[in-house]
Protein backbone atom coordinates (compact mmCIF):
# COMPACT_ATOMS: atom_id res chain seq x y z
CA UNK A 1 0.00 0.00 0.00
CA UNK A 2 1.23 3.43 -0.72
CA UNK A 3 1.27 6.29 1.27
CA UNK A 4 0.00 9.10 -0.20
CA UNK A 5 -0.56 11.96 2.71
CA UNK A 6 2.42 14.15 3.78
CA UNK A 7 4.67 13.62 6.20
CA UNK A 8 3.09 16.45 8.18
CA UNK A 9 0.05 15.16 7.96
CA UNK A 10 0.80 11.76 8.96
CA UNK A 11 2.15 13.76 12.09
CA UNK A 12 -1.18 15.36 12.82
CA UNK A 13 -3.42 12.61 12.77
CA UNK A 14 -1.45 10.54 14.66
CA UNK A 15 -0.81 13.03 17.16
CA UNK A 16 -4.84 13.57 17.22
CA UNK A 17 -5.13 9.98 17.76
CA UNK A 18 -2.98 10.16 20.49
CA UNK A 19 -5.08 13.10 21.72
CA UNK A 20 -8.61 11.41 21.76
CA UNK A 21 -6.99 8.33 23.77
CA UNK A 22 -5.11 10.60 26.36
CA UNK A 23 -8.78 12.69 26.30
CA UNK A 24 -10.83 9.40 26.60
CA UNK A 25 -8.39 8.13 29.83
CA UNK A 26 -8.46 11.71 31.44
CA UNK A 27 -12.66 11.47 31.28
CA UNK A 28 -12.33 7.96 32.87
CA UNK A 29 -10.35 8.64 35.34
CA UNK A 30 -12.32 11.77 36.31
CA UNK A 31 -15.51 9.30 35.77
CA UNK A 32 -13.65 7.25 38.67
CA UNK A 33 -12.65 9.43 40.90
CA UNK A 34 -16.14 11.26 41.02
CA UNK A 35 -17.58 7.52 41.87
CA UNK A 36 -15.60 6.96 44.75
CA UNK A 37 -15.93 10.08 46.02
CA UNK A 38 -20.05 9.63 45.48
CA UNK A 39 -19.00 6.02 47.07
CA UNK A 40 -17.22 7.54 49.59
CA UNK A 41 -19.61 10.18 50.73
CA UNK A 42 -22.36 7.42 50.65
CA UNK A 43 -20.05 5.07 53.67
CA UNK A 44 -19.65 8.13 55.29
CA UNK A 45 -23.79 9.09 55.76
CA UNK A 46 -23.83 5.62 56.48
CA UNK A 47 -21.46 5.33 59.08
CA UNK A 48 -22.96 8.82 60.76
CA UNK A 49 -26.44 7.27 60.78
CA UNK A 50 -25.24 3.86 62.40
CA UNK A 51 -23.24 5.92 64.76
CA UNK A 52 -25.85 8.39 66.05
CA UNK A 53 -28.44 5.41 66.06
CA UNK A 54 -25.46 3.34 67.91
CA UNK A 55 -25.57 6.62 70.42
CA UNK A 56 -29.14 6.91 70.95
CA UNK A 57 -29.05 3.33 72.14
CA UNK A 58 -26.12 3.63 74.43
CA UNK A 59 -27.67 6.44 76.27
CA UNK A 60 -31.39 4.23 76.10
CA UNK A 61 -29.63 1.44 78.05
CA UNK A 62 -27.17 3.93 80.41
CA UNK A 63 -30.77 4.95 81.25
CA UNK A 64 -32.10 1.87 82.44
CA UNK A 65 -29.03 0.83 83.88
CA UNK A 66 -29.60 3.49 86.14
CA UNK A 67 -32.86 2.17 86.85
CA UNK A 68 -31.31 -0.93 87.80
CA UNK A 69 -28.67 0.43 90.16
CA UNK A 70 -30.41 -0.59 93.08
CA UNK A 71 -31.57 -3.67 92.34
CA UNK A 72 -27.56 -4.47 91.93
CA UNK A 73 -26.88 -3.13 94.82
CA UNK A 74 -29.44 -5.71 96.39
CA UNK A 75 -27.71 -8.29 94.29
CA UNK A 76 -24.58 -7.76 95.45
CA UNK A 77 -25.22 -7.10 98.90
CA UNK A 78 -27.07 -10.35 98.94
CA UNK A 79 -24.24 -11.87 97.24
CA UNK A 80 -22.41 -10.85 99.92
CA UNK A 81 -24.56 -12.34 102.40
CA UNK A 82 -24.42 -15.62 100.98
CA UNK A 83 -20.63 -15.97 101.39
CA UNK A 84 -20.75 -14.76 105.01
CA UNK A 85 -23.27 -17.56 105.12
CA UNK A 86 -21.51 -20.03 103.72
CA UNK A 87 -18.10 -19.39 105.59
CA UNK A 88 -20.20 -19.60 108.60
CA UNK A 89 -22.00 -22.86 107.33
CA UNK A 90 -18.90 -24.52 106.25
CA UNK A 91 -17.29 -23.96 110.01
CA UNK A 92 -20.05 -25.68 111.59
CA UNK A 93 -20.13 -28.89 113.14
CA UNK A 94 -23.00 -31.38 112.93
CA UNK A 95 -22.24 -32.06 116.67
CA UNK A 96 -26.02 -33.95 116.87
CA UNK A 97 -24.63 -36.56 114.10
CA UNK A 98 -21.36 -36.83 116.02
CA UNK A 99 -23.39 -38.16 118.80
CA UNK A 100 -25.77 -39.96 117.38
CA UNK A 101 -22.95 -41.52 115.45
CA UNK A 102 -21.24 -42.54 118.59
CA UNK A 103 -23.99 -44.18 120.20
CA UNK A 104 -24.59 -46.21 117.37
CA UNK A 105 -21.14 -47.63 117.35
CA UNK A 106 -21.39 -48.49 121.00
CA UNK A 107 -23.25 -51.80 121.94
CA UNK A 108 -26.16 -52.04 123.63
CA UNK A 109 -25.35 -52.71 127.24
CA UNK A 110 -22.83 -49.67 127.25
CA UNK A 111 -23.79 -46.15 128.52
CA UNK A 112 -21.62 -43.11 127.69
CA UNK A 113 -21.03 -41.26 130.50
CA UNK A 114 -18.20 -38.28 129.16
CA UNK A 115 -18.16 -36.93 125.98
CA UNK A 116 -16.01 -33.47 125.00
CA UNK A 117 -16.55 -32.35 121.70
CA UNK A 118 -15.43 -29.01 120.53
CA UNK A 119 -13.93 -27.75 116.70
CA UNK A 120 -10.47 -28.81 118.56
CA UNK A 121 -11.67 -32.06 118.71
CA UNK A 122 -11.22 -33.28 115.23
CA UNK A 123 -7.28 -34.51 114.69
CA UNK A 124 -6.51 -34.75 118.34
CA UNK A 125 -6.96 -37.56 121.00
CA UNK A 126 -10.35 -36.96 123.17
CA UNK A 127 -11.15 -38.77 125.98
CA UNK A 128 -14.19 -41.05 126.39
CA UNK A 129 -16.11 -42.53 129.16
CA UNK A 130 -18.28 -45.54 128.86
CA UNK A 131 -19.81 -47.73 131.35
CA UNK A 132 -20.59 -51.73 131.03
CA UNK A 133 -21.56 -54.58 132.45
CA UNK A 134 -18.90 -56.66 131.75
CA UNK A 135 -14.89 -56.52 131.26
CA UNK A 136 -15.20 -58.15 127.35
CA UNK A 137 -17.81 -55.75 126.56
CA UNK A 138 -14.99 -53.17 126.84
CA UNK A 139 -12.84 -54.67 125.11
CA UNK A 140 -15.84 -55.39 122.28
CA UNK A 141 -16.62 -51.57 122.80
CA UNK A 142 -12.87 -50.64 121.59
CA UNK A 143 -13.49 -52.63 118.46
CA UNK A 144 -16.50 -51.31 117.58
CA UNK A 145 -15.06 -48.18 117.64
CA UNK A 146 -12.31 -49.05 115.44
CA UNK A 147 -14.61 -50.30 112.71
CA UNK A 148 -16.65 -47.03 112.94
CA UNK A 149 -15.88 -44.03 110.50
CA UNK A 150 -15.65 -41.28 112.74
CA UNK A 151 -12.49 -42.49 114.58
CA UNK A 152 -9.11 -42.64 112.98
CA UNK A 153 -7.64 -44.04 116.43
CA UNK A 154 -8.77 -45.80 119.30
CA UNK A 155 -7.05 -46.96 122.35
CA UNK A 156 -7.63 -48.21 125.82
CA UNK A 157 -6.59 -45.67 128.86
CA UNK A 158 -7.99 -47.48 131.43
CA UNK A 159 -10.86 -50.28 132.72
CA UNK A 160 -11.95 -50.66 135.89
CA UNK A 161 -14.28 -52.27 138.05
CA UNK A 162 -15.99 -50.52 140.53
CA UNK A 163 -16.20 -52.01 144.43
CA UNK A 164 -19.71 -51.02 144.96
CA UNK A 165 -21.22 -50.03 141.85
CA UNK A 166 -24.84 -47.91 141.68
CA UNK A 167 -26.30 -49.83 138.95
CA UNK A 168 -25.33 -52.83 136.85
CA UNK A 169 -22.58 -50.73 134.98
CA UNK A 170 -19.93 -51.66 136.97
CA UNK A 171 -16.88 -51.59 134.68
CA UNK A 172 -15.40 -48.21 133.44
CA UNK A 173 -13.33 -48.02 130.47
CA UNK A 174 -11.96 -44.97 129.32
CA UNK A 175 -10.42 -44.64 125.97
CA UNK A 176 -8.46 -42.37 123.94
CA UNK A 177 -10.37 -41.48 120.66
CA UNK A 178 -9.65 -39.14 117.82
CA UNK A 179 -12.24 -37.93 115.47
CA UNK A 180 -11.92 -38.07 112.11
CA UNK A 181 -11.34 -34.90 109.69
CA UNK A 182 -14.12 -36.97 107.39
CA UNK A 183 -16.38 -37.39 110.43
CA UNK A 184 -17.18 -33.03 109.98
CA UNK A 185 -18.12 -34.13 106.17
CA UNK A 186 -20.81 -36.30 106.76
Amino acid sequence: MINLLAPDDRRQLAAARTNTLLRRYVFLMALVIAVLIVEMVGVYLIIGNDKARNEAVIQENEQKTNGYAETKQLATQFKSDLATAKVILDKQVPYTKLITGVAAALPQDARLDTLALNPESFGTPTVLTIHTKSYGLAIDIKASLQKSPLFSDVSFQSVTKEEKPASDYQYTAVYNVTFSREALKQ
